[in-house]
């Protein structure tokens, strides 16, 4: 193999290692800090993500100018801005923070499960949007992935009602947040981490300015403040993983694609409820394990069906795209 072929496969293999670790390291870090620390205020936790975020993409765009700002987002007026950015923002929070508050009552293997249910919630609201009409095939596949879901919903051996009711609320909020992308932002698509610079501050002022009124005051007096001065290096190590994700996605979508990014969120996704049975002891059953096959196998189908149905160019394959473009990624 030629020296040039070669560094490349390395290049590939090193960011997909990246991508493949990060995302299952903040949601173990993330899970660790809600539940086994004693600290169960998903809105400050979520933002600390998202804040480290807007911080090292402002780096990346402002400071050292590797992916600058395009024509379109500089033309953006704050009325628009305001008008539509900070309504999907709004939405992407809520989604953000609910699915983190149902790592406070339920194992993560299940909470993955459960995540697998959102590609029928988008396309419900898509349909009842007017945005989107999903064919024949597709509404099949979103029918099969429900019914996966139900049957390893009822073979959870440890559910909570309230979690479970939480993550409904998660994946009601993407939804909206995908449906209010293609409604406000439809002819918009900017870079990786242009659309960072461009969203997550509104996300974290959503987070961390409704958690001033709603977790701030219960935190102060349950004298909670002691375990962010006790764990501070895993609220740092939560915070740096968050802008690692978004890093890393970026990384995989440019060396590859944004369809090999949905392939490896899947097997990600797979992969950590193995380590959850296998290795922190979480207890998944057999009827879990079969409805989640089911489920997985129904969204392959659906994510080949849309592909196929909008006949996307090859040369679309490499696009970046800013986190707020209409996709489904199974454990995002």
């Amino acid at each position: 193999m030629e020296a040039g072929r070669l560094w490349r496969l390395i290049d590939v293999l090193s960011c997909v290692a990246l991508y493949m670790t990060v995302g299952p390291c903040l949601i173990l870090v993330n899970k660790a800090i809600l539940d086994t620390y004693g600290f169960p205020y998903p809105m400050l936790v979520s933002g600390l993500g998202q804040a480290s975020s807007a911080v090292g993409a402002t780096i990346v765009v402002k400071v050292l100018e590797w992916q600058p700002l395009s024509e379109q987002a500089k033309a953006m007026t704050w009325v628009f801005y305001r008008k539509n950015m900070v309504v999907v923002g709004a939405a992407f929070a809520s989604s953000l923070c609910f699915g983190n508050a149902g790592y406070i009552y339920l194992t993560v293997s299940f909470v993955q499960i459960l995540k697998a249910f959102t590609p029928c919630v988008v396309v419900a609201g898509l349909y009842l949007a007017n945005v989107e009409k999903p064919t024949l095939r597709v509404a099949l596949s979103v029918l099969g992935m429900s019914l996966g879901t139900v049957f390893a919903s009822l073979g959870e051996a440890h559910f909570v009602l309230k979690g479970f009711i939480i993550m409904c609320f998660a994946e009601t909020s993407e939804a909206t947040r995908l449906v209010l992308t293609q409604r406000l932002l439809c002819n918009l698509r900017f870079g990786a981490f242009e659309g960072l610079y461009l969203m997550a501050p509104v996300c974290t002022a959503w987070m961390w300015g409704l958690a001033m009124f709603i977790e701030v005051p219960r935190l102060l007096e349950r004298g909670d403040q002691r375990v962010l001065a006790e764990r501070w290096y895993v609220f740092l190590g939560a915070a740096v993983l968050g802008f690692a994700v978004n890093v890393a996605s970026f990384l995989v979508i440019k060396r590859t694609s944004s369809v090999m990014v949905k392939i490896l969120g899947t097997a990600r996704n797979a992969g950590l409820v193995l380590l959850s049975a296998l290795v922190m002891g979480e207890e998944v059953t057999a009827q879990q394990a079969a409805g989640y096959a089911l489920c997985l196998g129904f969204f392959g189908a659906y994510n080949y069906y849309k592909m196929t149905e909008k006949h996307v160019p090859v040369s679309h394959a490499k696009e970046e795209i800013m986190p707020l473009k209409a996709d489904v990624e199974v454990g995002k």
